[in-house]
């Protein structure tokens, strides 16, 4: 039961990380701007939640044998797969902007 309301309670930090913006400027004004302080935020917002549900995965999928768990393992895996999209388009607009940030 402590496992399932910890899924519950991770799910808004999820939705969170999976909306976060990787470039406010976009997101906010359209403008497609460079966005210097970087994705840290994105990142600081997508490592408790691929934590906590990789794990809820792993462990929803050892017991296999009943429905609930599977049908829970496979959610898991599907928020982490949306969580992944979003670091992976966070980390795509950092290697944009690391030349145009750079000082010097």
């Amino acid at each position: 039961m402590l496992g399932w309301a910890l899924l519950l309670i991770g799910l808004p930090l999820a939705f969170l990380a999976a909306t976060h913006a990787p470039n406010e400027y976009q997101a906010t004004l359209g403008l497609n701007a460079l966005d210097c302080d970087g994705p840290l935020q994105t990142y600081l917002l997508a490592a408790p939640v691929l934590v906590l549900y990789s794990l809820g995965a792993v462990l929803n999928a050892r017991h296999w044998r009943t429905r609930a768990n599977v049908v829970a393992a496979i959610l898991c895996l599907g928020i982490c797969a949306v969580v992944s999209i979003n670091v992976l388009a966070a980390a795509a607009e950092a290697r944009r902007q690391t030349a145009a940030c750079a000082p010097g």
